[in-house]
């Protein structure tokens, strides 16, 4: 059975490190379905961001168990917004606000899973953040939930506690009732059956959403929870007067 595993595990990283290393450009001409009163699907562009939105690019569709989304690059990324900011100019926007994410780069314990600009340059990765810059102009997506105050709080709350953890592809969802994650609450090791040591980008957006909310964002409910399936998940679903899912 492990060996099974290892197997998986060692076809993603390689399918990784060869789509990260030779991203095609973003097509243009391939497209999504545009929202209306009979097909919500996704909204189009914004001018703002707000605390709890999570900022999404979508994965390469030959990862297995992703489901499709067009126009994905790589292993796709996800981000939950910390600090919102408005302004007319994407640049300057995602300059403006404040993001928490897991990346995998070679870079320190300390900056794995960090809180960082949404768009900022520097020469060290650590400090630098393209991940949602103009490369990516019309792929990108802004998913936003109808929720409280104080479950954004909660949301933030459980993913800024991460910092300080390691970025990993083998990270595992966590659910309510599983005896091993109680065990490890009963003897201090672990903070509550949702915290974790290991993350991956969408996998800690993923989990900061289930512990608060308690619904499962995960589109096809895999082992793994890629970017696009936060991407197609019907609890983004647009309404007449909601924009869940947005793409800009």
């Amino acid at each position: 059975m492990w060996k099974n595993h290892l197997e998986k595990l060692f076809y993603i990283i390689i399918v990784l490190m060869v789509a990260c290393n030779n991203a095609p450009e973003v097509s243009k001409s391939e497209s999504l379905p545009s929202a209306s009163k009979d097909n919500p699907w996704v909204c189009q562009g914004i001018t703002e961001l707000r605390r709890g939105d999570v900022l999404v690019r979508p994965n390469l569709n030959l990862f297995p168990g992703t489901s499709i989304v067009p126009m994905g690059t790589g292993f796709g990324h996800a981000a939950l917004v910390v600090s919102g900011y408005e302004h007319s100019n994407i640049d300057s926007l995602l300059a403006g606000i404040q993001i928490i994410e897991s990346i995998a780069k070679d870079v320190s314990t300390d900056f794995q899973i960090r809180e960082i600009s949404g768009l900022v340059k520097s020469r060290f990765d650590a400090f630098n953040n393209d991940n949602f810059d103009q490369r990516y102009a019309g792929s990108r997506y802004r998913l936003r939930l109808d929720l409280s105050e104080m479950q954004i709080d909660s949301i933030l709350s459980f993913a800024l506690a991460q910092k300080g953890d390691r970025s990993a592809w083998n990270a595992s969802k966590a659910f309510p009732g599983n005896s091993f994650n109680d065990s490890l609450v009963a003897l201090g090791l672990r903070k509550n059956w949702a915290d974790n040591a290991t993350w991956y980008c969408s996998h800690l957006v993923w989990q900061s959403l289930f512990y608060v909310t308690g619904k499962d964002f995960d589109a096809n409910g895999g082992y793994m929870v890629y970017p696009n399936d936060l991407i197609n998940s019907d609890l983004f679903n647009n309404t007449e007067s909601h924009c869940g899912r947005t793409r800009f």
